[in-house]
């Protein structure tokens, strides 16, 4: 009954409601003078000290004239996608707007059911800001690319296209080397695999560090988290591999054609050059099982202990302690993808896409409303303030000629943090990054934030590690990728159920080779057709078929 009418009433949607609000003319703020209520569900952020007598809350509140009551969800993803679903199943009443992660197939499922209304006519009617925001700071092209992730296959848009991207995070996985051991054994800081070889031998044999211990030096190291795999930065020297679980297990395209790199004689070579290394130690093993923090403890060692890191793959932010103390930050210089012997080098790109996880649902009374209320978010001091708290206390917009760093060439510095609060525990904002419209320009019009840590010491040091090991080197890396990429695939329901078992299979088994060949415990040479034949019987032709369709059809 429940779906029978959640159905029924999205059918409905064009007749007005006798008690929807009055709302102002779009692009106009308060949204309506009449005494409204909208219930906003989302996961609780251990963060947030309080969501009511929140800075966020009440501002927002203000700008639109719309009072908000939160509908908690719990904090783990697959616990708040279960209440979702006890809460359809029982019939519950579901809030007005939803925010959650759910995947292409489960937004899609939930907005042919009726549970999610379809957007379509409000993003052509009603999306005064999300216009506003994207043609201020976005192209055409960029435009129409974030549109084009947020059908169903049906048609239908259910997610709010919301962006907030962040450019750097795109393509935050790259490699930095101590310029200062180095210098300590005359070499240059390498550009090129064979000059990283012969680098990272002189790391190992000769103590690079000068401490007299020439067998605690790590030549070359990563971790297993986030941007962190040391496989991938290499590889991307041979062969565009984006096929990871950090990079959402990319296809390639050439010509429109999908195809894996995971069976090219490019990417074996790519093995052969990474076992190399490894077989040699000198890439460490821990690089394969340690967490980020654990990185982290070894290259924020106190300052008294010798630096045993001749270079890492990860963002220097978080492998260096917060607070600046770490004086070896000072050691360490960005360097770009190497070049590979065919002279390959790509930086790997998770793409920039939109958040499509905010929904209206079938219980909203006037989904108008709640959609004007989702484009107000996009204003653009809304928009800042949901990420960085209250303008001119947590946050200002820039003064010329006061700018120290640059986030990307080319790219306006527009505005500065004053009070960091993303990270820390309390009431300004809500620590989510829903449907707020912070487009790559805009995000990347942030400057470096100010470092008063009251010792000149530390604010160099977190000068130098937040202002040149990250943000100068972005542009190392970005848009260092094909001009034609498969980012992200949107299956129907029936492809999905096709291609779900042969999908784990493949990632499963393709990543425990890798690992296999680079630690020598299959053969690259002599295993290479086994493998292959593995990857037949798994079903990547009849995978790569499927993708090839929801490719052809996105495009």
């Amino acid at each position: 009954m429940k779906k029978f009418l959640a159905m029924l009433l999205c059918a409905m949607l064009i007749v007005p409601c006798a008690f929807a609000a009055t709302l102002s003319e779009p692009g106009v703020l308060p949204l309506t003078s009449d005494d409204v209520t909208l219930t906003l569900g989302l996961q609780q952020n251990t963060l947030v000290t309080d969501y009511y007598d929140n800075y966020l809350t009440k501002y927002i509140e203000e700008k639109t004239g719309v009072k908000i009551e939160f509908v908690f969800f719990p904090t783990d993803g697959t616990e708040a996608k279960q209440k979702l679903s006890l809460m359809v199943a029982g019939e519950q009443k579901l809030p007005d707007i939803l925010t959650l992660s759910l995947s292409d197939a489960e937004k899609a499922t939930y907005g042919s059911q009726g549970f999610f209304i379809p957007l379509n006519e409000y993003l052509e009617k009603d999306a005064y800001f999300w216009n506003l925001a994207l043609d201020t700071y976005c192209t055409e092209q960029e435009k129409a690319d974030l549109l084009k992730y947020a059908y169903s296959p049906d048609g239908n848009i259910y997610g709010y296209p919301s962006w907030y991207c962040d450019p750097g995070d795109a393509t935050a996985l790259g490699m930095w080397v101590n310029k200062q051991w180095c210098e300590n054994l005359n070499l240059a800081v390498p550009t090129t695999t064979d000059e990283l070889y012969e680098v990272l031998k002189a790391f190992k044999e000769n103590d690079a560090n000068g401490n007299g211990d020439p067998n605690d030096e790590i030549p070359l190291i990563g971790h297993n988290g986030w941007r962190g795999s040391v496989w991938t930065f290499l590889m991307n020297s041979f062969v565009y591999d984006c096929f990871t679980a950090d990079f959402g297990w990319q296809f390639n395209v050439t010509d429109g054609q999908l195809w894996l790199p995971i069976t090219t004689e490019e990417y074996r070579e790519g093995l052969r050059y990474i076992h190399k290394l490894y077989s040699e130690e000198l890439i460490s093993p821990l690089s394969f099982s340690q967490t980020q923090n654990e990185l982290r403890a070894i290259l924020s060692a106190p300052n008294d202990q010798p630096s045993i890191v001749g270079a890492f793959c990860g963002h220097p932010s978080p492998l260096f302690t917060a607070t600046g103390d770490v004086d070896r930050v000072w050691e360490y210089t960005g360097v770009p993808a190497m070049v590979g012997p065919e002279g390959v080098q790509f930086s790997p790109f998770s793409g920039q896409l939109g958040a499509y996880t905010t929904y209206i649902t079938c219980d909203c009374a006037d989904p108008e409303l709640a959609y004007r209320f989702l484009d107000a978010m996009g204003q653009q001091e809304i928009a800042i303030s949901v990420r960085y708290g209250e303008q001119d206390v947590d946050w200002c917009y820039s003064n010329e000629g006061e700018v120290r760093h640059k986030y990307l060439p080319g790219y306006s510095t527009i505005y500065r943090q004053i009070n960091p609060v993303w990270t820390d525990e309390n009431n300004r904002i809500w620590h989510i990054n829903w449907v707020n419209m912070l487009p790559p320009k805009l995000f990347a019009g942030v400057e470096a934030s100010p470092y008063d840590l009251g010792d000149e010491r530390l604010n160099a040091n977190r000068e130098q590690q937040m202002g040149i090991l990250w943000y100068s080197t972005v542009p190392l890396r970005y848009f260092n990728h094909p001009a034609e990429t498969a980012v992200k695939l949107i299956f129907t329901e029936e492809e999905n159920d096709e291609i779900m078992d042969i999908q784990s299979s493949l990632r499963t088994y393709s990543q425990e080779w890798e690992a296999a060949f680079i630690a020598g415990e299959h053969d690259i040479d002599a295993d290479w057709d086994a493998y292959l034949a593995g990857l037949n019987e798994i079903g990547i032709e009849r995978y790569t078929e499927v993708a090839q369709t929801a490719y052809s059809r996105m495009n």
